[in-house]
């Protein structure tokens, strides 16, 4: 008899399941020593555990390390140290715990602290993290408009709670990203099959987390130095504040670009992109020049060069989507694209041929608004 009874009928044969009252799936169980066990992960792939000796660890060593275990998928980390963990060391492991989705601790004594990651890494398809993270950057950038070119005072202070959750979806997403590399099903589920595609998607997963850092940046400036921002020259606010509007213009066009595989909307996005970027300097110039507040300007110039550092990250994005386009594997839809795809062979070889005829440009959804 099976543990919890059998799941045979009095013939011998197999009974049906019942809807209501479906039979647990068996889980593999772990020994963890001292008569403790501890239950697998359900989806196929063996329990990941980490065991740190902190002992002589410098500082911050151990808190990176811990967002490095939840990234590499590790489900389970032990944190000790020979004469036992100190309470800075203590604290920096909860401070980690707090801003990350779904990693716990689950025990606290004097011999150490166990930390568990218990989210479910297909859980989440990916384009949905990518497209809320793009809502949460525009909303961002709306603020930090506001605050340039209205005379209502802005929520400044919703700028830090965006970025925290941009940085937890940063992470959840790297994580989902680095295990679906190792497991087809959880591939699947997050709607990224192909390594190839894996590796682009990480890329944007950062380009957009470092965006999102630049843009809390500006909004630390707009905190600090409101009053004297606004007392600028007309024309420096107006510039500024258009910048701020034209980077959240071709952040969406961009992810518009890379969710529809569409290098056409990329390209024109690359072409804006290196109109805007010579002009950074000659700003910044201006601003040196007409800002006779001192602490003003630099807070000026600070602004202006976190914006042409995210213009910068949409490089990136562009470039993998236009490359993506040219990956072998990719199909992609005739939106203004339209793929000849033929597989040839050759006595000594396989060859694999792609061609691309590119058609008139048709505007696509902007994957960063509302449908």
């Amino acid at each position: 008899m099976s543990r919890g009874g059998s799941d045979k009928g009095a013939g011998g044969r197999r009974a049906p399941s019942d809807p209501l009252f479906p039979r647990p799936s068996v889980l593999p169980i772990h020994e963890l020593g001292e008569g403790r066990l501890e239950p697998g992960i359900p989806n196929g792939r063996p329990q990941k555990v980490l065991r740190l000796d902190v002992t002589s660890a410098p500082p911050n060593l151990l808190g990176r390390l811990l967002v490095g275990s939840y990234i590499t998928g590790q489900d389970q980390v032990f944190v000790t140290a020979r004469n036992g963990l100190s309470a800075a060391q203590r604290r920096e492991i909860h401070r980690v715990v707090d801003r990350i989705l779904g990693m716990t601790v689950v025990g606290d004594s004097p011999d150490g602290v166990e930390v568990l990651n218990f989210i479910d890494p297909g859980k989440y398809e990916l384009p949905r993290m990518l497209h809320r993270v793009v809502q949460m950057l525009r909303a961002e950038l709306e603020v930090c408009h506001t605050a340039f070119l209205e005379k209502e005072v802005p929520q400044l202070e919703v700028i830090e709670e965006i970025e925290e959750e941009i940085d937890r979806f940063y992470l959840l997403m790297v994580r989902q990203l680095l295990l679906s590399s190792e497991s087809p099903r959880i591939a699947r589920d997050i709607d990224v099959e192909s390594h190839h595609y894996q590796i682009g998607d990480r890329l944007v997963a950062k380009a957009l987390e470092v965006t999102g850092d630049l843009i809390h940046g500006i909004g630390t400036e707009l905190q600090k130095n409101l009053a004297g921002l606004r007392r600028m020259p007309r024309s420096l606010r107006g510039e500024l504040g258009a910048r701020i509007a034209r980077l959240e213009r071709l952040l969406t066009r961009s992810m518009n670009a890379f969710g529809h595989l569409s290098m056409v909307e990329a390209n024109a996005a690359l072409n804006d992109i290196g109109e805007v970027l010579p002009e950074a300097a000659r700003l910044s110039q201006v601003i040196a020049l007409h800002v006779p507040d001192r602490k003003v300007a630099v807070a000026a110039q600070r602004v202006a060069c976190s914006l042409e550092m995210a213009f910068e990250m949409l490089i990136i994005i562009n470039e993998v989507t236009i490359n993506r386009c040219v990956e072998p594997e990719t199909e992609l839809h005739p939106r203004n694209l339209f793929p000849v795809r033929g597989r040839g062979t050759t006595s000594a070889s396989k060859a694999t041929q792609t061609s691309i005829a590119i058609l008139a440009a048709t505007p696509t959804p902007a994957v960063g608004s509302e449908t």
